[in-house]
């Protein structure tokens, strides 16, 4: 594949439009796999760090996510969320959530919990990481902790592929009043990237939430990591 070296577009450019004009139209279908880095060099007749940026460009869109030690593939179509759904913690009652479970504990809450739950730093919390999981593959890293005052007893099996706030109000009766959602974009380190299969240094959502009682007390401060291949979020407004 030939490349106009002549054209004052960068060509790390060029070999991003070639890959996504691959992708759009099929050539490439979901799931395939890439060829290598070096492999592209070749074809295009550039250099490794060129074909790197313009993978990395079609990573950020979407269009492409990496595995740890497999390679690149092309993603599949992102989910769309409606960003006031999220925040307003609606759900069907029917629908499955299902989640790996990687630790269920009971610890003191420290300072940084504490403040962002308004306990002392020797109170007890409930910290709670777990993987969401959709078609086998793991979208979401979470880590959640909850005031151990307000869910007495509550065990790892409770929480098995239900969401938190279910939980709150169907066996702790806790009337929900709102949540606050702070989204930022997040750059995976080696141990997050390794349990949501991408590589590392890869580019994700970090969301931040915090849900309230009717009451205005804090019952669940929540870290969401949420690969960006696999969601994509909007929000509609009626003009």
């Amino acid at each position: 594949m030939q490349l106009d070296k002549r054209l004052h577009i960068p060509l790390y450019r060029q070999v991003e439009k070639i890959l996504e004009e691959k992708i759009i139209s099929g050539q490439w279908g979901i799931g395939s796999q890439l060829p290598t880095e070096q492999e592209l060099s070749d074809l295009f007749d550039v250099s490794t760090i060129t074909v790197k940026r313009a993978v990395i460009e079609l990573v950020n869109k979407g269009y492409l996510f990496r595995q740890r030690g497999k390679g690149t593939f092309v993603s599949g179509a992102a989910k769309e969320q409606d960003l006031n759904s999220i925040i307003s913690l609606t759900t069907n009652s029917d629908q499955e959530h299902p989640h790996d479970l990687i630790s269920f504990t009971y610890e003191a809450a420290g300072e940084e919990i504490g403040e962002k739950l308004r306990l002392d730093p020797e109170d007890e919390v409930i910290k709670i990481e777990r993987l969401k999981i959709e078609n086998n593959d793991p979208i979401a890293l979470e880590y959640t902790y909850l005031p151990a005052e307000k869910c007495p007893g509550l065990t790892s099996d409770d929480i098995n592929n239900e969401l938190i706030f279910n939980i709150l109000k169907n066996r702790f009766h806790v009337s929900l009043g709102r949540a606050k959602a702070f989204i930022r974009p997040y750059i995976l380190p080696k141990k997050q990237s390794k349990l949501l299969q991408v590589e590392t240094g890869t580019a994700v959502f970090e969301w931040e939430r915090f849900t309230y009682t009717k009451q205005e007390d804090i019952i669940e401060y929540s870290k969401f990591y949420i690969r960006a291949d696999k969601e994509v979020y909007y929000t509609e407004v009626q003009l």
